[in-house]
């Protein structure tokens, strides 16, 4: 018995990943298949994914080629195109027959060029050269994960003929809410709904109700993102494609918008830090090893420039002990401000608030900002300081030193996204660890020359 979508619903309950695994463990042994039907394709690619290599396959043999294929576009490409090595050309062209080309071009993308050439060398004609025209373009730009699959109508043509047409092709294509007007060159000129279709009347041609302008409009070369990001703007189901000519060519989704927004912004927190960009938890450690050290290699050279700063004031250090004791305060406070300030930059950058003329008004707010925590904060542990060593002048050198770093943090967490992105770096390139250059070198110079200045 093999899954697929025609399986009755009745009865039965879906698997949650534990109880997948427990199967697992027991070679499937009691496997509800109509349960199995039920589940939900991420949480079965998820499951799929934790598999042995060897034992995908088996796995897959219990699924549909429809189900299959919606399990292997849940899961991140890398893992799927590996999954689908494993299986034999027969049942892997059955799979990527049954995907949608974006989807099928997603898997496809990560094979091997060997193994990618071999498969779609025996798919239909048609089907390998929509494929091959979505490859084509550059990984992460429209073009490479628009569907070429959309409804389109003539703007010359009257409603009755344009409702004859969707009603023969609109099954082969995504989304039928938003129709697209184009004209005799397949220029896009517009679009329909179609519920204004269904209440217009039939002789009305489609250029007198439909909508000139389209929100979103992209051409195939846009960044991904910037279509994705119009989708959840405009709160519109899917966005138009271009070619140069503004020939419409194909569509982003509001379902593809959702992947490559998370998608994204997983690989902003990752690579925030150091991380590589695609890395999972369940990598392989030589993997893992090969795209963090590079960073930290980076961060310790930035963390002996802190070392070398410190051994500046050591003989300072050594009449003044606890110079040292309280030296960490203000370097993790000033790590911490200037770190709230980076999460909002880079945000802020990703959704496109920030403007051009804005760097100036934003800096000196983030200035101001930096400061008034600082000060704030400054007074708490001043108070805290002198209580606990009846030093005022110490208490104070907390005090100046935290409202100072804070506030030099507070710009430099907006500076460093703004100047990644002007070098044409992605803004969250590692910031985090240039932020802790700063900190840790410049927040510790102003301590320590403060509290010579002051109680030496």
């Amino acid at each position: 018995m093999v899954l697929g979508d025609d399986e009755p619903l009745e009865g039965g309950d879906h698997y949650r990943f534990d109880e997948l695994m427990s199967l697992y463990e027991n070679d499937f042994k009691g496997l509800d298949r109509l349960k199995l039907s039920r589940t939900s394709p991420h949480e079965l690619g998820q499951f799929l994914a934790r598999l042995e290599v060897d034992d995908q396959p088996s796995f897959l043999r219990k699924l549909s080629d429809r189900m299959a294929g919606e399990i292997l576009s849940e899961m991140h490409s890398e893992d799927s195109a590996e999954v689908l090595s494993q299986l034999k050309d027969i049942r892997a062209l059955r799979i990527l027959s049954s995907l949608e080309p974006d989807d099928a071009a997603y898997i496809v993308r990560q094979l091997d060029p060997t193994d990618r050439d071999r498969l779609l060398g025996k798919l239909p004609i048609d089907t390998a050269k929509t494929i091959y025209d979505l490859l084509s373009y550059a990984h992460g730009t429209a073009g490479g994960v628009m569907t070429p699959h959309v409804n389109r109508v003539r703007d010359a043509w009257t409603v009755d003929e344009a409702i004859h047409v969707l009603r023969r092709e609109g099954g082969k294509n995504e989304n039928l809410d938003t129709i697209y007007a184009i004209d005799a060159d397949g220029r896009l000129q517009g679009s329909v709904t179609l519920h204004q279709l269904i209440l217009a009347q039939g002789g009305q041609r489609i250029a007198q109700i439909m909508a000139p302008h389209v929100h979103g409009a992209c051409h195939a070369d846009d960044p991904a993102e910037q279509a994705a990001q119009a989708i959840a703007d405009f709160g519109i189901q899917s966005v138009p494609v271009l070619d140069s000519l503004g020939r419409l060519i194909g569509m982003i989704t509001h379902d593809d918008a959702i992947s490559i927004l998370r998608e994204n912004a997983t690989k902003d927190m990752q690579i925030l830090h150091g991380a590589g960009a695609d890395e999972n938890i369940h990598d392989t450690v030589g993997y893992s090893v090969a795209h963090r050290i590079p960073w930290l290699l980076v961060n310790l050279l930035t963390a002996a420039l802190g070392a070398f700063v410190v051994s500046l004031f050591q003989s300072s250090i050594e009449q003044l002990t606890l110079l040292a004791v309280f030296m960490t305060i203000n370097t993790s406070l000033g790590a911490n401000a200037g770190g709230q300030t980076l999460a909002v930059a880079i945000r802020s950058l990703a959704l496109g608030d920030w403007k051009r003329g804005d760097t100036i008004p934003i800096c000196l707010r983030e200035t101001i900002k930096g400061l008034s925590n600082g000060f704030l904060t400054g007074l708490v542990a001043a108070v805290a300081c002198a209580v606990l060593t009846h030093n005022l002048l110490l208490g104070f050198t907390v005090f100046l030193a935290l409202t100072i770093t804070m506030g030099l943090c507070g710009i430099a967490g907006a500076l460093i996204p703004y100047g990644l992105q002007k070098l044409r770096c992605d803004p969250a390139q590692s910031a985090y660890i240039f932020l802790t250059m700063i900190t840790d070198t410049v927040g510790m110079y102003i301590f320590l020359r403060l509290g010579c200045w002051l109680l030496l």
